[in-house]
């Protein structure tokens, strides 16, 4: 009965706690602890080393996946994950007055990412297991929405904060205060995931013993590893992410660049305007209009390759800013705000794609961890040579041959296989 209200009644109120109490310990890990440790003095090698180092159990939480779907609730994963993660900030709030802080901060930072990874499984459980698959696409863009809200408030906002308690009570105080506020984010999410959100479903199989807890776990990997068209379908997300994940992390570059190198000469400031304000708002309407979009017309071939074309548009902005080189700022923020919801409403295919190509199954928590992770390493590793490209051909030839890299997701698009569109009541 109990599964029946969740399913009528609208699943907003709860996403919107969810994917809020993801967003803090992401922002805090991603972004507010290199500013933390920057203004103790940290040197630019560790916090480039041990930052990256905390956020690796994001990558790598497919591993552990398949053990939630053995034990317990998924709601129940999450608002423990949420309670250990408000200790865990209280933690490092106190480390921050031992003469090893260092030391101690990296290690609870690891727990908490590992915690958090746990709750952000357990999250996407519960997402796939209540909603219909209408349902989930029709909400996916509010994820972007909430997750990108928390961001906002909780990252440049605690940021600042620390800054100006930072003048009346000293740095430690103050970073102190900020790490504390995040425990009491993360407890008062714990409060609310445990009585409001939907459980997610019991466990597919309790299990008494590690023996078969490993036998559980190898049958969970097989049932991703023989899906149907499964190779066909991880070379789609490489190839569709092929052009973006090489653009992303050089177009801040070139917005950066002095116009003798061919960029655009837009001091720091405005850049992280542009990028950070205006381009997160465009992403963020995209994502939400690719959400309905998607929702009133079915996930098909027709809508992918729409999806796919729009995306792929975006592109076509940073060439002619790198062939044209304009100088009016107001101009250059239209194109980017243009170039961001192209993004924004393209980037879903994957989303979609993932919820209604690869998740379903037996193990719907479990294959959907194995899809994100196929995802991020679909970004990573063009991203990783995306600078020896840049610097070997210059921005407006890297920006041509970025255009040459979206052929491939036309193709993919056109022929990887689909499932029949979901129906209201699947």
């Amino acid at each position: 009965m109990s599964e029946i209200i969740t399913k009528s009644s609208s699943p907003l109120g709860w996403i919107a706690s969810s994917w809020m109490a993801r967003g803090i310990p992401f922002i805090a890990l991603s972004s507010t602890v290199a500013t933390m440790y920057e203004s103790f003095e940290v040197t630019d090698t560790e916090i480039a080393f041990w930052t990256s180092v905390i956020m690796l159990p994001w990558a790598l939480k497919f591993l552990w996946a398949p053990l939630l779907e053995m034990f317990q609730t998924k709601r129940y994963f999450v608002y423990v994950s949420q309670f250990f993660l408000g200790v865990l900030f209280a933690l490092v709030a106190v480390s921050l007055i031992s003469d090893r802080f260092f030391g101690l901060s990296i290690g609870f930072f690891i727990a908490i990412a590992v915690a958090a990874a746990t709750q952000d499984a357990a999250i996407d459980g519960i997402y796939v297991n209540e909603l219909s698959a209408k349902q989930q696409q029709q909400f996916a863009g509010w994820q972007t929405v909430f997750f990108t809200l928390a961001k906002s408030l909780f990252g440049p906002g605690l940021v600042a904060l620390a800054f100006l308690l930072q003048e009346s009570y000293g740095l430690k105080i103050a970073w102190m205060v900020v790490m504390l506020i995040y425990a009491v984010l993360m407890i008062t999410a714990g409060v609310i995931s445990a009585t409001k959100i939907p459980t997610g479903g019991n466990a597919l199989h309790e299990v008494e013993s590690a023996p078969e807890a490993v036998v559980i776990y190898k049958d969970v990997l097989l049932q991703f590893i023989r899906k149907k068209n499964l190779v066909f379908g991880i070379g789609f997300v490489f190839l569709f992410r092929l052009a973006e994940a090489q653009a992303v992390k050089i177009a801040p570059l070139f917005f950066k660049a002095s116009r003798i190198e061919g960029g655009l000469g837009i001091d720091k400031a405005d850049a992280s305007f542009i990028f950070d304000i205006v381009g997160l708002v465009a992403i963020v309407i995209g994502s939400l209009a690719a959400s309905y979009f998607a929702a009133s017309k079915s996930f098909n071939r027709k809508t992918l390759m729409t999806l796919c074309a729009v995306m792929n548009l975006s592109y076509l902005v940073y060439t002619y800013l790198a062939i044209a080189q304009p100088v009016d700022e107001l101009s250059i923020i239209v194109m980017v705000a243009f170039q961001h919801l192209c993004y924004g409403f393209g980037l879903m295919a994957l989303i979609f794609f993932i919820l209604q190509e690869l998740t379903p199954g037996k193990y719907q928590l479990a294959n959907f961890s194995f899809a994100m992770a196929i995802m991020y390493l679909a970004y990573l590793l063009p991203g990783m040579v995306s600078g020896f490209f840049s610097d070997y051909m210059g921005y407006y030839e890297f920006f041509v041959w970025i255009i040459i890299c979206t052929i491939p997701a036309y193709i993919m698009s056109a022929l990887v296989p689909l499932n029949s569109a979901p129906s209201e009541t699947e």
